[in-house]
Formats: C-alpha cells, sequence, structure tokens
C-alpha cells in the first residue's frame, strides 16, 4: 500500500516508517494537515496514519476536509493520539477514522491494526474491479441491446428511440427533419444466388458505405431490419435530404457488388418524412 504519515513530530515520522516499510507497504511524509491535503490532491494513497494534536489543523479537522474534497477515493484513516478517553476516540471516528492507536506506539498493535487495514484495502480494490467488470460488461451489452451485431449500425430499437428524441427536438426548436429509408434491390435473389454469407458480406459493404455518407454527429444510419436501412437527418431539410439520398445510392453503386441481374445496389432512396421548421 501507498501509506501516507501525518505526524509533526519528525521522530515518530522516522518511527512509522521503519515500521511500515518493514510490512512491505510505501511510505510518504507530511508534517501537518496542510501537507497532507495538498499530497492528496497530487498523488493517490491507500492509507493515512495521522496524528490527532497537530497545529493549525489537528488530525480530526483535517479529515473531515478530506471528506469533503471533491473525487476523493475511499481509504482507511488511522489516528494516533495521546488521548485515552472514551469522547476522544468517539469524536475520531465520527470524524471519519476506521482505526484509533494511542501513543505512545505499540508496535504490535501498529503493525497489526496495519495488516487489518490491508485486509479492508484489498477487499476495496477487488470490488472496485468487479464494478469495473460490471461497467464494462453492462456497456456491451448495452451496444448489443442498441446496435446490430452484423452491420455496426444502430438496430432498430435504436432508431425508434432516437426518432422518437429528434422528433421531440425539432418540434420543440422548429427545426427540420429528414428521414431516409432504404433497401438493397433483388436481395433475396442475390441471397438465394450466393448464398447468405456471400449475402451478410453484402450488408456489411453497404452498411459500411452508409455509415461514411452522413457526416454530422447528429445523423444516424441504422439497419432497419433485413436489407432495411434508414438514415436519421436532424435539422436537414428536404432538398438536403435529397442530396445525402442521392450520394448514397451513388456510393453503393460504385461499390460493384457483383449480381447475376446486374448490381445489388440501392436504386432509389425515399425520403418518407421531411417537414421545415415552419411545418410545426
Amino acid at each position: 500500500m501507498k501509506v501516507l504519515i501525518v505526524d509533526d513530530s519528525r521522530v515518530i515520522r522516522i518511527l512509522l516508517t521503519e515500521h511500515i516499510s518493514a510490512l512491505g507497504h510505501k511510505t510518504f511524509l507530511a508534517e501537518n494537515g496542510a501537507q497532507c491535503i495538498a499530497h492528496l490532491k497530487e498523488n493517490k494513497v491507500d492509507l493515512i496514519i495521522m496524528d490527532v494534536n497537530m497545529p493549525t489543523m489537528n488530525g480530526f479537522e483535517t479529515t473531515r476536509a478530506i471528506k469533503q474534497m471533491e473525487g476523493m477515493h475511499w481509504f482507511p484513516i488511522i489516528f494516533l493520539t495521546i488521548q485515552q478517553d472514551e469522547s476522544s476516540f468517539s469524536q475520531g471516528i465520527l470524524a471519519g477514522g476506521d482505526a484509533y492507536l494511542e501513543k505512545p506506539i505499540n508496535t504490535v498493535k501498529l503493525q497489526c491494526t496495519i495488516t487489518a487495514m490491508e485486509r479492508i484495502y484489498t477487499m476495496h480494490n477487488t470490488l472496485q474491479s468487479e464494478k469495473n467488470s460490471l461497467l464494462i460488461s453492462n456497456k456491451k451489452l448495452e451496444r448489443l441491446a442498441m446496435y446490430d451485431p452484423l452491420t455496426g449500425l444502430a438496430n432498430r430499437r435504436n432508431f425508434d428511440e432516437s426518432l422518437h428524441q429528434q422528433f421531440k427536438l425539432a418540434r420543440r426548436h422548429k427545426t427540420p427533419l429528414s428521414i431516409i429509408i432504404c433497401d438493397i434491390d433483388f436481395f433475396k435473389i442475390y441471397n438465394d444466388t450466393y448464398g447468405h454469407p456471400k449475402g451478410d458480406e453484402c450488408l456489411a459493404a453497404v452498411a459500411k458505405t452508409m455509415s461514411n455518407i452522413p457526416v454530422r454527429p447528429t445523423d444516424q444510419a441504422c439497419r432497419y431490419g433485413g436489407e432495411e436501412f434508414t438514415i436519421i437527418l436532424p435539422d436537414t431539410h428536404h432538398e438536403g435530404g435529397l442530396l445525402i439520398a442521392e450520394k448514397l445510392r451513388q456510393a453503393v453503386v460504385n461499390k460493384n457488388i457483383p449480381h447475376n441481374l446486374g448490381f445489388c445496389l440501392i436504386h432509389e432512396p425515399v425520403i418518407i418524412f421531411s417537414t421545415s421548421g415552419s411545418q410545426w
């Protein structure tokens, strides 16, 4: 672990460093609460061992300041103090401490307490790792739920949700909205002639072409189902939609995908919805 020792006594800092290093941990030193906070702003630590009675800012005040720091990750804090009364102990725990050791330092208690904190540290890291793995898995599941695995385009569910959102935005801001819907001509014959693997290659090739046509982040190409595709074009008037549709048609023609009936291409993209802002 990375252990930060905070104590205004040089002797205590040296003593703690020796014991903690002997346990295999790396130590960092601070003489007061201000230095402790400054260190935490620039460095990650796994454990703090802090004196309670320090000038200017005592250990309890420093701990409360740490807990209020934005983005500060969790780590245990061990308090050191000459105070042995129950009130001091209670105050330390309520301030955010996780353990309480009395001065003069008992070596055995110190080592055992650090070992206990190490178990907490290990458990916390394990939980954090599992949390990160779960987040990654959730992102993968979310992508599977919203994107077509064959083409990489947004799927039908994604299209429905995006269209609903863009429709509301266009109405609210009174901006134009266009949608292109198209399919691959003679695709069933293509599948029957060349087989489904080649059909999948054809779909992927057309999808890649479609994904390169819209240039704005808000434009969205989708696989609507089977060989049908759509493109949502926010803030695009009818003429702009037609221009993109023709660019798409020509780009697919230029792929020169062989077909026994000529070419497997999008023959006539159709804008099924197009409105100007003044129509809302």
